[in-house]
Order: C-alpha cells, then sequence, then structure tokens
C-alpha cells in the first residue's frame, strides 16, 4: 500500500511538473543577434517572470525557423523572410508584431569604397535571410554583378571574411561593430529603409492554447512596455550589452546607433517586407506571395 501511495505521489509530482513547463511560453532567439536586447534585458531584470517565459537559444534564422514550424518552441524573434517562407509552404507561422529594426550593413575588405568595386567579387551572404534579399535590391540598384557565397551562420562568413576568401559580407550588429577596426562599413541599409522591420516577433499558430495565449497578450503588452522604458544609452545596458555580446563600450554605443525597438503592425512595415517578398520570388526562395492574411496576426497589436 505504501508503494502505491508513494508511485501516486511521485506520478502527481511528474504530471504536475510537465503541466508547468507546457505552460510556459518557449520563445526562441538567435543567440549572437542584438534583437531580442529588450527581451533578454527585461528577464534579467525580473520583469518578466522567468518560469512562464523561457528563451531558448539559437545560432541562426533557418535554426528558428525549424524550430517554430516544428512547434519545439511558440514564439520567435526572427528575420521576417523565414515567417514569408514558412507562410508561403502552409505552415501556422504568423507575425504578431515587428520588433527590431535597422541594425544590418555590409561590411567591405578596407581597399573597398564604392559599390561597383564589388563587381564580380565573392559576397558572403546568409541564404534566404534578411541581409540576402537586402543584399540583392542592393545589388540591382547600383548594377552590381557579384558571385554570392552562402553561409548557415555569421561566424562562418566572418571567418572567410578574415580569410580574406571574401570581398564583402553583409551582417548585423554588434557584430559589424567588432569589425570596424579592420574592414570598412560600405553601406548601412537603415540609410535607405528608415526603421525597416528585420526581425519579428512570431507564433506558431497551432502552439497557442488559451493559457499560451493569455501569455503571449501579456509579453506583448510587457515587451512594449520594456521598449518604451528602457533607457538604451544608460551604463548599465551598456555593461549588460558587454556581458552578453563582448563589446566594448565603444562598441556598444556604435550598435545602438544603428538599433531600433518599436512594436506593431505598421502598414510601411508590411509594404517593406512585401517589396522584399517579391526579390524572394525572383530568387526562388518563394514559390509564391502567401496572402497577407497568412502572414501576419494582428491580433495581438489590438
Amino acid at each position: 500500500m505504501k508503494h502505491a501511495a508513494l508511485f501516486l505521489l511521485v506520478m502527481i509530482l511528474i504530471l504536475s511538473a510537465c503541466s508547468k513547463a507546457d505552460s510556459s511560453l518557449r520563445i526562441g532567439i538567435i543567440k549572437p543577434s542584438i534583437d531580442h536586447l529588450p527581451l533578454s534585458y527585461a528577464l534579467s531584470k525580473g520583469w518578466l517572470d522567468a518560469g512562464q517565459y523561457k528563451c531558448i537559444p539559437f545560432s541562426s534564422g533557418w535554426e528558428v525557423q525549424e524550430a517554430l514550424i516544428a512547434g519545439r518552441i511558440d514564439v520567435a524573434i526572427i528575420p521576417f523572410t523565414y515567417v514569408w517562407n514558412a507562410a508561403s509552404k502552409g505552415y501556422p507561422i504568423r507575425t504578431i508584431s515587428f520588433f527590431e529594426r535597422e541594425t544590418d550593413a555590409i561590411v567591405v575588405q578596407r581597399e573597398v569604397h564604392n559599390p561597383q568595386q564589388l563587381n564580380g567579387k565573392r559576397i558572403g551572404l546568409l541564404k534566404g535571410s534578411t541581409l540576402d534579399v537586402l543584399w540583392q535590391d542592393y545589388a540591382a540598384e547600383n548594377g552590381i554583378e557579384a558571385e554570392e557565397v552562402y553561409f548557415r551562420s555569421p561566424n562562418e562568413a566572418i571567418s572567410a571574411l578574415q580569410k580574406k576568401e571574401l570581398e564583402a559580407a553583409v551582417l548585423y550588429v554588434p557584430v559589424v561593430n567588432k569589425l570596424v577596426d579592420k574592414f570598412n562599413v560600405l553601406h548601412w541599409f537603415g540609410d535607405t529603409y528608415g526603421a525597416h522591420p528585420c526581425c519579428d516577433l512570431a507564433v506558431n499558430k497551432q502552439q497557442i492554447d488559451n493559457a499560451k495565449e493569455k501569455l503571449l497578450r501579456q509579453l506583448y503588452s510587457n515587451l512594449e512596455q520594456a521598449i518604451s522604458q528602457i533607457d538604451f544609452q544608460s551604463k548599465d545596458m551598456q555593461l549588460f550589452i558587454a556581458q552578453n555580446y563582448g563589446t566594448t563600450d565603444a562598441e556598444t554605443i556604435e550598435a545602438l546607433k544603428h538599433t531600433v525597438f518599436k512594436m506593431g503592425l505598421q502598414q510601411s512595415g508590411i509594404d517593406f517586407q512585401a517589396r522584399m517578398a517579391a526579390i524572394s520570388i525572383a530568387s526562388k526562395y518563394l514559390d509564391k506571395i502567401p496572402p497577407i492574411s497568412e502572414v501576419y496576426w494582428d491580433t495581438y497589436a489590438k
């Protein structure tokens, strides 16, 4: 009888633990990117309950997309091209808000000072990413015909750039800021498309049950509040970034100059992403342009 009672108690504890784990909101982030900064900072400050919101780190956008589609995470801060890609294939992945904006640039070897010098040269890209389609847009505008070399992660592209196997690479902050001592920044895409959305807050709709919907609405509200309250230029923020990204104070300050965080689904952002989706069609990253209703889910922004 005692053994039966003990077994029953163990099972209750296991089921209770599983229930708590299942009820938390699992959020995928790209660890080397600054795109999750307000979320990570809010969690570190205790503004969000770490028991309810679990950050799952990945090294690339493709990995985050795969995990979101598979249901291993519920929410992700992810480059918008991966949301469009998933939606075009019929997966229930939707953007509920724009989040991180600008942050991306073209880093080149010291001898490169204008776009035309990249004609016929090797350019490092992350395949199918926002960096990829922004480069293609820039190359078309400037008449550049280059050899595009694809990598799965920014570290691989950086290594090739340092070995001079590439003439340029398209990257994001704070990675860009760590490279300025040895390389030039040819172009910030924010100079062409001010405050353009890069990484969005996206969900797998099938994962959002009633309990997680409540947490998701709370997350949306808390992130809005965090963005409005955080002093991104404060010493505390600089220390947090230095500890998490290994940047110097100067690198941190420069990275934040090229970073914007803003929630919402503004029409200008939707139009920008649709323009980039047309480039993805031409590059065969998308088979079709999905309906807007299959890309965005604006219920949380209301």
